[in-house]
């Protein structure tokens, strides 16, 4: 069995880094949505039912177990692939030392523990911003405008 090509292998590694990316800002993207609906709409966010906000947290968590898994799972193709480029390629003398060391050289070994506490921070967050108001305000809650009328002046 002929070995890849160098330049095949080194197009295969560009590809799964960007895939990398894409999962990356997928996430980071609906936590901004997330976090947006659940600190600037926290009205609508406190009006669920129990009901409502449960299936709103396992969706969630679905999407945090699905984002992490297949971000876990591109860091260790990314791996394994750029163990199989220094096994081929890898001489030092062919490469620049800078490049050498940032790219020959990259491992993506420890990513998975990344990606599994920035996916679980994540969660805990959204978990406790649906089980306390509290946890994204303080203060004393804001009036109605029902509450205006009721005390007739406004503070």
């Amino acid at each position: 069995m002929a070995p890849l090509q160098e330049s095949t292998l080194v197009e295969a590694i560009m590809s799964v880094r960007s895939q990398v990316d894409f999962l990356w800002q997928f996430f980071v993207t609906v936590h901004i949505a997330i976090f947006a609906l659940l600190f600037i709409y926290d009205h609508a966010v406190e009006s669920l039912n129990t009901v409502a906000k449960f299936f709103a947290v396992l969706g969630v968590a679905a999407f945090e177990w699905i984002n992490g898994n297949a971000l876990a799972h591109a860091y260790l193709l990314l791996d394994a692939m750029q163990e199989q480029f220094r096994w081929n390629y890898g001489q030092a003398d062919r490469f620049h030392p800078a490049f050498y060391e940032q790219f020959v050289l990259a491992s993506y070994a420890t990513r998975p523990g990344m990606v599994l506490m920035t996916h679980s921070a994540a969660l805990v967050v959204v978990l406790l911003a649906f089980l306390s108001r509290r946890f994204i305000q303080s203060g004393s809650p804001p009036r109605t405008s029902t509450d205006v009328l009721l005390r007739g002046h406004d503070r």
